[in-house]
């Protein structure tokens, strides 16, 4: 009776470590996949970063083009218009007389 019993746990045993053994086996497999996928995560985030900024530096270069081309237009418009301005010099010294030799 006492062999039998010996026997019982001593397979209870070997059931013990072989289930402790599949138990590491699924863990070592699910961390492998969870790195897998987490790699993959990773690249793929990587890519979409990569091509938003490409996205935003090209919108970004546009833009700045057309601010710039309006700024130079309009400076241009504003040269012009004040170069094609009539000057009158005679009432601006006028002007600056009163303001500078004013006697009050």
């Amino acid at each position: 009776m006492a062999e039998k019993e010996i026997d019982v746990i001593e397979h209870l045993l070997d059931l013990e470590h072989e289930a402790a053994s599949l138990l590491l086996d699924a863990q070592t497999e699910a961390d492998k996949r969870t790195a897998e996928a987490r790699s993959r995560a990773d690249a793929a985030y990587k890519k979409e970063y990569a091509a938003l900024i490409d996205k935003l530096e090209s919108e970004y270069k546009e833009k700045s083009s057309e601010i710039t081309s309006k700024h130079d237009a309009d400076y241009t418009a504003y040269k012009n218009k004040i170069s094609a301005s009539t000057k009158d010099v005679p009432s601006f010294n006028k002007l600056l007389d009163s303001l500078l030799f004013a006697t009050n």
